[in-house]
C-alpha cells in the first residue's frame, strides 16, 4: 500500500530547506506536490494510480509536460508515489551513485532491428529536423544505467554535451499512464526515473500525445538540448580497455603476444570478408591456451550457420581443444550467462563484433572478466555511427576492401548496373534505412523484377558465366518467392531461401550440389554465411546501410583456386534528390562506370576489351555517375521549412522572397511542378544580416510574444476574444481544449447580437446564422487568428487531441503578472477596437 502524504506536510517537516512550489489536483483524482530547494526538485504523488472506471484517464501530457519543464530548470529532479522519508532521503543526499566495482557502464542500440516504432520513427525524425540530417550521430540508443543494487535499465536514447547528459523516453500512454499501468509498474518506472537522476541524467518524456504536436516537439527538443549541435559530443562512453587492431596475417602473432604482455586485454580485427581473421584467431588460441592449466574459450556467433562453421573449424585445426571451447549463438548466451561465474572464461572471441554494442550482446560480453577478449569484423561502421570502442576500446582502420581487393586478399569485384525508371524518392526514411512497408510496395513491380531476370539470362546462361551461382539480395519473403518464380519461368534454376522456407537445410544443401543456381533471399545470408565458390550477388534490395551492403557483398568475396572474382549487379532506381541507396560506386568512391569494369579501377580507356568469364565487352564508353549521398553534401544545410522558423517567418513569406528575388536558395531539386530549397549555413547568416533580421530563440520568446501583441495589428477583432478565451481555459501545462477556446470565442460574438451591437467591421462574416455553425466558425478561428500565433511558434494546434497549446519555453516564462498583462492589454484593446462601433 503507498504511504500517503499527511494532511500537515510531513516532507516540508522533515525537508526545511525544500519549499511547496506547485500542487497540481488531477481531474479525476490524485495530486501531485512539487518541492524545491532551488537546486533539486522533488516531486510527491497521491493516489495517482487511483482510477475511477466510469471516467476517462487523465491526459498524460500533465504529467510529461510539468515534469519535463522542471526537469529542464533543475539540477535533479526526483519522484515518488508517496512519501517515504528513507526512500526520498536516499536519493537526496546521495551525491553519485555508487556502483558495484564488478559493473561495467553499457552503451547499446537498436541497429539490429528492421524498423524503429512509430513513437522512436517521430523522435528521430523530430530531433532531425531540430538539429539537421546528420544530428541522428548524436543519438545514443538502448543506453544502459543501473541502480545501487547493479539492475540494468535501459534508456530509449542518450545524448550528452560538453556540460549535460540527456535522456529520452518514448512512451506509449497506454504502457506509462499511471491510472491505466497500476502502483508497481509506475513506482518502476520512478525508480528507473531517479536512477537517470543519480547518474546525473536529465531524463524527458515525450508520450504519444506529445507526438501528436508536430512542430511543438521539434521546439521542445531544442530548448531542453540547446538551440544548436555544436556543443553536442558524438563518441558517447568508453570502457577503460586497451586495444590493438592487427591488419593482416603478415602482422605476427608474436608481436600479439608482446602486446598482450603489456596489458592489451581486448582486441579488435578489422578486415574486410574472406582477409583471414579467423586464422589469426586459431593460431591464437592454440598458443595462448598453453599458459592455462584449466583453458576455457567462448566464441560467440550471432547464427546456427556461422556456429556450424565455427564447430567445423575447431574440429578440423583445433581438436586437442575441442573440449575446453564453447561455440554458442548471441541469442543462447544471453539466455544462459549468468548461471556461469564471471571469470569461467579465459579467452573470449565475439564474431561479427559490428554487433557488440547492441545492449544484451554488450551485457553478455562485460559479465566475463576474460584474459583475454578479441572481435572479429569486416566492417567497424554502424547505422548509428556508433563506435566499437564502447566495448573494445579505442582503435584505428586502415585496411579498405579496395586495398584487399588490390592487394589480392579478397576476390575483386566488377560491376554491373542495372538502372531502372521506378521512384524511390517518395519512401519513408526512418532515420537508418529505407522502411520496409513503403519498400515493398515500390520494389515489387514486375517490369523491375523481370529487367534482373532478363539481364542474368542475357549474360549468365552460357559460356563459363553459365557455371556461376549466384545470391539475389531482396526486400522481404514475398519479394524473394516472386523472384524465384520469374527466375524458374525464364530457365534458371532458383529457390527462395528465407525464413519462412521449410526444410531451409535441404534447399541449402542442393544450392551446395550445385542443383540451385540462385537463392533468393532476405535477412538470411546476409552475413557469417561462407560458400566459396558464390560468383554473382544481386543488389535487388536497397539499402541505406553501408554495413548491411557490405555484408551482402561480402558473401561474394572469398578467393578460391578456380575463383578470382565476383561479380555484382547493383539494381540503381531513382531516389529523386534526398536519399540515395548504397551502390559499389558510392562505396568505392569510383564516379567511372564501365560495364562489368574492376570497381578499383578508374582509368579505364575507350575502346579497351574486358573479358569477364566468357563474357566480352569492348569498352565504348565511361559513365560518370554520381557518388555523393545528399546527407554527405547538405546535412547541415536548412529547408524551406526551417528557414522560415530561424526567421521567425511562415514558409509563404520564404516563398514569397525567393519568387520576388530577395533570397536565393543555395541548392534547389526539382519534384515535377515542386521544388525543394536548400539554404547553407553562410547564406541563412547572409540574408538574416541583409534583412535585418533578430535572432529568436527560447531566451527572446517572451519578449517576442508580446512585441508581437504590441504591434496591435487588428484588420478584424478575432484576436482579442481568441486569447482572452484561450487565457481563460489553459491548464497547468499551457494547454486548453479546443471546444472550450471555441465557447468562449462564439460566446463573446454572440453577447453583441444579443445586445444589438455591431458584431465587427463590415467583412466579418459572422452573425446571427453563422455562428450557429460550430465546425465553419472553429475552421476560421483556427485559420485566423490562431494562425497568426502559431506562425510565430507561440501556439500549436493538435487535431488528434483537440488541444491548443502554448510553447512550453514561453509557458514557463509566464507568470501571474504577465498573464494580467495579456488579458488588461486585450480587454483594453478591445475597447479601442469598437469605440466607434457601439462601443464594447
Amino acid at each position: 500500500m503507498v504511504e500517503s502524504t499527511p494532511s500537515k506536510d510531513q516532507f516540508l517537516v522533515e525537508h526545511a530547506d525544500f519549499s511547496l512550489r506547485e500542487k497540481i489536483k488531477y481531474p479525476n483524482g490524485g495530486i501531485s506536490n512539487f518541492y524545491d530547494n532551488g537546486k533539486d526538485m522533488v516531486i510527491i504523488d497521491e493516489d495517482i494510480c487511483e482510477h475511477k472506471s466510469n471516467d476517462p484517464v487523465f491526459s498524460y501530457m500533465l504529467i510529461t509536460d510539468k515534469q519535463n519543464n522542471y526537469m529542464h530548470q533543475f539540477k535533479r529532479v526526483f519522484r515518488f508515489l508517496g512519501y517515504s522519508h528513507l526512500e526520498v532521503d536516499k536519493y537526496l543526499s546521495r551525491k553519485e551513485i555508487v556502483l558495484p566495482t564488478s559493473y561495467t557502464r553499457s552503451v547499446g542500440d537498436r541497429s539490429e532491428q528492421s524498423d524503429v516504432s512509430p513513437l522512436e520513427l517521430h523522435f528521430e525524425k523530430s530531433f532531425s529536423n531540430a538539429y539537421g540530417m546528420n544530428a541522428l550521430k548524436y543519438i545514443s540508443r538502448e543506453y544502459g544505467i543501473c541502480d545501487e543494487n547493479g539492475k540494468n535499465y535501459f534508456l530509449d536514447y542518450f545524448v550528452q554535451t560538453k556540460d549535460e547528459k540527456y535522456a529520452v523516453e518514448e512512451n506509449g500512454v497506454t504502457y506509462h499512464h499511471p491510472q491505466i499501468i497500476g502502483e508497481e509498474k509506475y513506482k518502476n518506472q520512478l525508480t528507473k526515473q531517479n536512477t537517470c537522476a543519480s547518474w546525473g541524467i536529465k531524463l524527458f518524456r515525450f508520450s504519444t500525445e506529445d507526438c501528436a504536436f508536430e512542430n511543438r516537439i521539434e521546439d521542445d527538443i531544442k530548448q531542453y538540448f540547446g538551440s544548436d549541435a555544436s556543443k553536442f559530443i558524438d563518441d558517447g562512453l568508453k570502457i577503460d580497455r586497451t586495444v590493438e587492431l592487427y591488419e593482416h596475417q603478415s602482422i605476427s602473432l608474436q608481436e600479439i603476444q608482446k602486446r598482450r604482455d603489456a596489458g592489451i586485454k581486448a582486441f579488435l580485427i578489422v578486415l574486410p570478408t574472406a582477409a583471414g581473421k579467423s586464422k589469426i584467431v586459431e593460431e591464437d588460441l592454440r598458443e595462448f591456451s598453453k599458459s592455462k592449466n584449466n583453458f576455457k574459450g567462448l566464441i560467440l556467433v550471432p547464427g546456427i550457420n556461422i556456429l556450424a562453421d565455427w564447430n567445423q573449424r575447431v574440429h578440423n585445426s583445433l581438436p586437442e581443444l575441442e573440449d575446453k571451447i564453447d561455440i554458442r549463438t548471441y541469442a543462447y548466451m544471453a539466455r544462459h550467462y549468468t548461471e556461469l561465474s564471471s571469470d569461467y572464461y579465459n579467452y573470449i572471441v565475439v564474431d561479427e563484433a559490428h554487433h557488440a554494442v547492441a545492449p544484451i550482446l554488450k551485457r553478455v560480453i562485460q559479465y566475463y572478466n576474460a584474459d583475454f577478449t578479441i572481435g572479429l569484423t569486416a566492417t567497424d561502421q554502424r547505422p548509428d555511427k556508433k563506435k566499437l570502442e564502447t566495448v573494445f576500446g579505442s582503435y584505428s582502420t586502415s585496411l579498405s576492401l579496395k586495398e584487399a581487393m588490390e592487394k589480392g586478399i579478397v576476390a575483386k569485384a566488377n560491376v554491373y548496373r542495372i538502372e531502372t525508371n521506378i521512384d524511390l524518392s517518395k519512401v519513408r526514411f526512418n532515420g537508418k534505412d529505407y522502411v520496409n512497408a513503403d519498400l515493398e510496395k515500390r520494389i515489387r513491380v514486375t517490369s523491375r523484377n523481370e529487367l534482373i531476370v532478363d539481364v542474368l539470362k542475357e549474360y549468365f546462361t552460357s559460356g563459363e558465366a553459365s557455371l556461376r551461382q549466384g545470391v539475389i539480395f531482396c526486400v522481404n519473403v514475398s519479394h524473394a518467392n516472386e523472384m524465384a518464380r520469374l527466375l524458374n519461368k525464364a530457365g534458371i534454376v532458383a529457390a527462395s531461401y528465407t525464413g519462412q522456407t521449410k526444410n531451409p537445410a535441404s534447399v541449402m544443401d542442393d544450392f551446395k550440389n550445385k542443383k540451385i543456381r540462385f537463392l533468393c533471399t532476405c535477412n538470411m545470408i546476409s552475413e557469417g554465411w561462407d560458400y566459396p565458390e558464390l560468383g554473382i550477388l544481386v543488389m535487388a534490395r536497397p539499402t541505406l546501410s553501408k554495413v548491411l551492403y557490405l555484408q551482402q557483398i561480402g558473401r561474394g568475396l572469398r578467393k578460391t583456386d578456380t575463383k578470382k572474382n565476383v561479380i555484382v549487379i547493383d539494381v540503381v532506381d531513382e531516389y529523386g534528390a534526398m536519399i540515395k541507396a548504397c551502390n559499389m560506386h558510392t562505396i568505392f568512391a569510383n564516379p567511372y562506370y564501365v560495364p562489368f569494369g574492376d570497381i578499383t579501377i578508374t582509368n579505364y580507356t575507350p575502346g579497351e576489351m574486358l573479358i569477364v568469364d566468357g563474357i566480352e565487352e569492348r569498352i565504348e564508353r565511361i559513365t560518370e555517375v554520381d557518388i555523393n549521398t545528399f546527407e554527405d553534401k547538405y546535412g547541415d544545410y536548412l529547408s524551406q521549412e526551417q528557414l522560415a522558423r530561424e526567421y521567425f517567418i511562415n514558409t509563404g513569406t520564404v516563398t514569397s522572397w525567393i519568387k520576388k528575388g530577395k533570397i536565393k536558395p543555395s541548392v534547389e531539386y526539382k519534384f515535377g511542378s515542386k521544388s525543394l530549397y536548400l539554404f547553407s549555413p553562410d547564406d541563412v547568416e547572409k540574408y538574416r544580416k541583409e534583412l535585418g533580421i533578430k535572432e529568436h530563440n527560447n531566451d527572446t520568446i517572451k519578449q517576442d510574444f508580446f512585441e508581437f501583441l504590441e504591434e496591435r495589428d487588428y484588420s478584424l477583432s478575432y484576436k482579442m476574444p481568441f486569447l482572452l478565451a484561450f487565457v481563460k481555459n489553459v491548464d497547468s501545462i499551457g494547454d486548453a481544449k479546443i471546444d472550450d477556446v471555441l465557447n468562449d470565442y462564439i460566446a463573446f460574438y454572440q453577447d453583441r447580437i444579443d445586445r444589438g451591437l455591431q458584431v465587427d467591421r463590415s467583412t466579418c462574416p459572422y452573425n446571427e446564422t453563422t455562428l450557429q455553425d460550430r465546425k465553419a466558425i472553429c475552421r476560421n478561428m483556427l485559420t485566423n487568428p490562431f494562425e497568426k500565433f502559431e506562425r510565430k511558434r507561440f501556439l500549436y494546434y493538435s487535431k488528434d487531441l483537440s488541444i491548443i497549446s502554448m510553447n512550453h519555453a514561453l509557458y514557463s516564462k509566464m507568470n501571474a503578472e504577465d498573464w494580467d498583462r495579456v488579458k488588461s492589454q486585450m480587454q483594453k484593446d478591445l475597447e479601442h477596437y469598437y469605440s466607434d462601433m457601439d462601443g464594447i
